[in-house]
């Protein structure tokens, strides 16, 4: 009896090890499956958030095209009015979605984080400092979607 008993005690010792290894398995492939499941979520998410930023930019270039018509009509042409009510009607569901104009204006300090130098200048000034706003520039969700286009006048360089 007492060498059965060692080989019995022998096997429920190796099956209980081959238990823990199983269930560490499990706990294992479990834990990878939801994190895959997870990451799944979070690709289908930023893709989704990209494909929607890429239509509010799309959709910044027509109001861009309608304020260039704008700037070009004289003003008492009978297309104006609807153009500018067209203007303000896709502004509006912009902002409706979360677009939000960049609020720049000549005299505030150039912030490179939101803002585009497409020329600077020298002049007067102790840092660079906006002088000219070229383009608007517009904010989703607190992510840049197009920095403001703007012209920068820098302190003098000393030689």
């Amino acid at each position: 009896m007492g060498p059965e008993l060692e080989e019995i005690q022998r096997k429920l010792t190796a099956l209980l090890q081959e238990n823990e290894e199983l269930k560490d398995k499990y706990l294992r492939a479990a834990a990878s499956m939801e994190n895959a499941r997870r990451q799944a979520e979070r690709m289908t998410e930023l893709r989704a958030r990209n494909r929607l930023q890429d239509l509010y930019l799309r959709l910044i270039e027509v109001v861009d095209n309608l304020e260039r018509a704008l700037e070009y009509s004289n003003g008492t042409d009978a297309l104006s009015p609807g153009v500018r009510a067209t203007r303000e009607q896709l502004l509006d569901v912009l902002r409706r979605e979360g677009v939000v104009p960049i609020d720049v204006e000549p005299g505030v300090l150039f912030n490179p984080e939101s803002q585009e130098a497409i020329e600077t200048r020298e002049g007067a000034v102790l840092e660079p400092t906006v002088s000219a706003v070229g383009q608007a520039g517009y904010t989703h969700e607190g992510r840049v979607l197009r920095p403001a286009r703007v012209t920068v006048v820098r302190p003098p360089r000393h030689a």
